[in-house]
């Protein structure tokens, strides 16, 4: 119970930090790195598809509401609970691939996000989105997965204990 409440503190410090910090950095083609969905990412590597669905779902829901939002109420709570499920079913399916799966879904993170759009009939989605803001989105989220989601699967995983085994030589009593 105790990891799941750390775990909602970190997500809701990485969407301030993301709506406070990230969204304002002038970074070329008026695009950056989206950390609540590597974060959301990371949190499902860690506790799987049903975990990363509701925890997508509720970041998404939050990021909704907050300024400056100018989508309609629920589309990245779908998003992110689309992506959040994919993660944790894909490493589910596949425990050794956490670091691929990271880089997919951060990938298809802002793809989902376009996608759903066009189906809502945002009238913002044009082709200068898809030929100019979408591949910066998805080249910020590319160049951000390793560290983020490294740092939120350390941070939600807690720390490991490391199991000491002894080694041959000293076993047997020569040094």
């Amino acid at each position: 119970m105790g990891r799941d409440v750390v775990s909602v503190g970190l997500l809701l410090l990485v969407m301030v930090v993301q709506v406070t910090v990230v969204n304002r950095l002038p970074l070329p083609g008026r695009g950056a790195p989206d950390l609540v969905l590597l974060g959301v990412v990371g949190y499902a590597l860690v506790r799987g598809a049903t975990a990363g669905a509701v925890a997508g779902f509720c970041a998404g829901l939050l990021g909704d509401v907050l300024p400056p939002a100018a989508h309609m109420l629920g589309q990245y709570a779908l998003v992110l609970c689309l992506v959040g499920f994919a993660a944790g079913r894909m490493v589910e399916s596949r425990p050794d691939s956490a670091l691929l799966t990271a880089l997919v879904c951060s990938a298809a993170g802002p793809l989902v996000a376009v996608a759903t759009s066009a189906l809502l009939g945002d009238a913002r989605i044009s082709g200068a989105v898809l030929t100019t803001t979408l591949p910066w989105a998805v080249g910020y989220n590319l160049l951000a997965a390793p560290p983020t989601v490294w740092v939120v699967t350390r941070l939600v995983r807690g720390p490991r204990v490391r199991e000491l085994r002894p080694v041959g030589r000293l076993v047997r009593g020569r040094a």
